[in-house]
């Protein structure tokens, strides 16, 4: 076990022995690949990525640095966190989430021309990856252009993507492995949303109505600093020991007898989470990661993994003032392997509070679930000449038996603009895989059982496969299908695990789009 300091540049500390616990290098600079992507440069000297004409929309700068945050009762922890100035643009596009470590709110318009200065204020590099963004190779937030430590990166891009919920974290990669977890875990990830007057016509809640939870496991160690467990061969993942909402236990909202929306991100490393209400109510989805869905679907419950984000409606017209309901993530059966990480009461699968909605006050409205939701939802079309590429997930750290190499792409990691394939996800191994892929959205055309599910089982009525996506949960034994067609933009993206140890100790690859 290893307990994080950051006040020491985040030199790492061995606090116990527990055995086949391995601590990633912590105070090497990391190296990155390099392609062949040129950058101007600004005249303040930062290097420039992206659109090179304004006017802009919208300009930021967000600065990733160390800091201090309340997060349990006591001696505030130490944290890196993202801070955020707004130098042009709507007055509501920068916000803070709670008062803790998460990164503020960034809110922008369908539409828009966005530009940021991404400042280093770390002890080693880092990069920002807009997720589940529409953008160019090159302002994807790869490893392969890092930003230094004391430098800055200025990016900018058109705001293409359907109105939903995405979210912005680090990326950086080097031949000592990566560092997306821990820097994530040390405090690096904010929410951002995307806004658009149709979604804005359809009236859904607003306002204090609207809940943006940002979800995250973490542990704690002496004076509240916050401990950290690598694990390299053949596990889970990093699992904390207490669950988080916008960096705060113990979460809970004052509401009315009224409907609310709840925009939800799985920000944590690897935990995946099993959302339920406390009354077993359906829980009612308006969208995923990609946006709304045509029309609401209803599930028992919803299975949200890593990198993963869901939109939701609730009604609390039934309720009475001084009743409470509560968000949960159920108990689930987990992996033999699974069931061992983490503390003894928060293992994989383990029943936990989320949040309470206290009903405080009873009003009268007439607001009624929308039966319509989003007409601008179009899958990547599909035909029986399309092609199929199978990627097969074998253990916790490969891809088709390879691993992360840089920038090296293999012959068949190279796809065509312009064209829709298949991408078929194989897990053969004992471990859930939240299987990411930069650069756009796609859509699941098939799900079925290939092999004998080892565990997980308990997961799969809450999958929602519907609407687009940029992140897919592939149980063992699964064979997952999505279509993507690859618009716009040629390059190098990249497509991995998004359980974060895992990509960062190789489960990731380059794919090149080119003409």
């Amino acid at each position: 076990m290893t307990t994080i300091d950051l006040k020491r540049r985040m030199l790492l500390r061995s606090v116990g022995g527990l055995a086949g616990i391995t601590v990633l290098a912590p105070t090497a600079l990391l190296t990155a690949y390099h392609d062949t992507a040129v950058a101007g440069t600004n005249r303040d000297g930062a290097a420039h990525y992206g659109l090179e004409n304004g006017p802009f929309d919208v300009d930021i700068r967000l600065r990733a640095q160390p800091h201090t945050a309340p997060i349990l009762p006591g001696t505030p922890s130490e944290v890196w966190r993202y801070t955020a100035e707004l130098r042009n643009g709507p007055a509501d596009t920068i916000t803070p989430v709670g008062g803790s470590y998460t990164g503020p709110l960034i809110r922008l318009r369908r539409g828009q021309r966005f530009h940021a200065r991404l400042e280093n204020g770390l002890p080693e590099d880092t990069t920002v990856h807009w997720h589940g963004l529409h953008v160019p190779s090159d302002v994807d937030g790869q490893p392969r252009l890092p930003i230094k430590p004391g430098e800055a990166m200025t990016v900018a891009f058109d705001v293409v993507d359907r109105a939903g919920l995405y979210w912005y974290h680090p990326h950086p990669h080097g031949p000592n492995g990566g560092r997306v977890g821990f820097q994530s875990y040390a405090g690096l990830a904010g929410p951002l949303v995307i806004e658009d007057e149709a979604e804005r016509a359809l009236g859904l809640p607003a306002g204090d109505r609207e809940m943006l939870l940002v979800i995250q496991d973490r542990s704690f160690a002496g004076d509240n600093e916050l401990s950290f467990i690598s694990r390299d061969m053949g596990t889970i993942g990093f699992l904390g020991d207490r669950v988080l909402v916008n960096g705060q236990p113990d979460a809970a909202r004052e509401v009315a007898t009224r409907p609310y929306r709840l925009r939800i991100l799985n920000g944590s490393n690897s935990r995946i989470y099993k959302l339920a209400w406390s009354d077993s109510r359906p829980v009612t989805v308006l969208g995923t990661g990609g946006g709304l869905l045509g029309a609401p679907h209803h599930y028992p419950f919803v299975t949200l993994a890593p990198g993963q984000r869901i939109d939701l409606w609730v009604d609390l017209s039934a309720n009475e003032p001084g009743e409470e309901l509560h968000l949960i993530s159920d108990a689930y059966e987990a992996g033999v392997m699974a069931n061992v990480m983490g503390g003894p009461d928060l293992s994989a699968g383990a029943r936990i509070p989320l949040l309470a909605l206290r009903v405080t006050q009873r009003v009268r409205t007439n607001e009624r679930l929308p039966p319509r939701l989003a007409e601008d939802l179009q899958a990547p079309p599909v035909g029986r000449d399309t092609p199929v590429r199978r990627f097969n997930l074998i253990g916790a750290f490969a891809i088709n038996g390879r691993q992360f190499e840089g920038t090296t792409v293999a012959d068949d990691e190279i796809v065509h603009l312009g064209r829709t394939e298949i991408w078929e996800f194989v897990n053969d191994s004992m471990m859930p895989h939240p299987m990411h892929v930069h650069g756009l959205q796609f859509a699941v055309v098939d799900r079925r059982q290939v092999g004998g599910r080892r565990s997980w089982a308990g997961l799969a009525a809450g999958l929602v496969d519907a609407g687009l996506l940029d992140t897919v949960l592939v149980l063992p034994g699964e064979r997952v299908r999505v279509a993507l067609t690859f618009t716009d933009f040629e390059g190098l993206y990249l497509y991995h695990c998004h359980n974060m140890e895992h990509g960062d100790n190789g489960m990731m690859r380059y794919y090149r789009v080119r003409s």
